[in-house]
């Protein structure tokens, strides 16, 4: 048990701010909002936050924690004077380098950023084209040590080799999503969801984009 005293608790919806009160959680759950509640709980840990904001975790609807790694490097490319062109001479050349390693550490950085700005749950759009299979397994192990929640899934896409490409990303979403519902079952998965999406249907080929 633990009691995080004298708080400055923010409610989103509706919006509300109340200042001075005790915020009781057990285990993963909060317990009870109120003034002087510490008292009621002898044997909890207490922390005080001498007015601290104390605010519900912030949702990131769209991201792509594999390119977290690419902030600060001086790339050279050509130039980009539009969005297709960045994503060609950059991102997905970008991508296409990703392996295990680098996929587990990129989920596990942008797991922690996300945290440290407030975010407790992440949208994320995966593509690694060279590393498809266990790919989603990999990043939901930086989900995990870091203790965010998130809905992943890799993209699907045709644009590096072909049908071969497609089938392998839709492949990898199935199985995790199978891993994912059998973790939910056995009651070990408190922190992703599952998801199955294309990249961008006006840069698919016909035969993908009808599927």
């Amino acid at each position: 048990m633990l009691v995080l005293r004298n708080a400055t608790a923010v409610q989103f919806e509706p919006a509300l701010i109340k200042e001075g009160v005790d915020i009781v959680i057990d285990g993963d759950k909060i317990k009870e909002v109120g003034a002087n509640l510490a008292a009621n709980y002898p044997d909890a840990v207490i922390k005080d936050m001498a007015g601290k904001l104390v605010m519900p975790g912030i949702v990131c609807s769209h991201n792509h924690f594999y390119s977290g790694l690419a902030r600060g490097i001086m790339a050279d490319i050509k130039p980009s004077p539009d969005f297709i062109s960045i994503l060609k001479n950059l991102w997905w050349r970008m991508d296409r380098a990703l392996d295990e390693e680098a996929v587990y550490y990129s989920g596990l950085i942008c797991s922690l950023e996300a945290i440290k700005c407030g975010c407790s749950s992440v949208i994320d759009h995966h593509a690694s084209p060279n590393y498809i299979a266990g790919s989603l397994s990999t990043l939901r192990q930086g989900f995990m040590k870091a203790g965010l929640r998130g809905m992943t899934c890799f993209e699907t896409t045709d644009r590096n080799h072909g049908m071969k490409e497609m089938v392998a990303g839709v492949e990898e979403n199935i199985a995790f999503a199978q891993l994912i519902d059998s973790a939910k079952e056995k009651g070990e998965e408190p922190y992703l969801v599952e998801a199955i999406s294309e990249h961008m249907r006006r840069l698919l080929s016909p035969t993908t984009a009808c599927l």
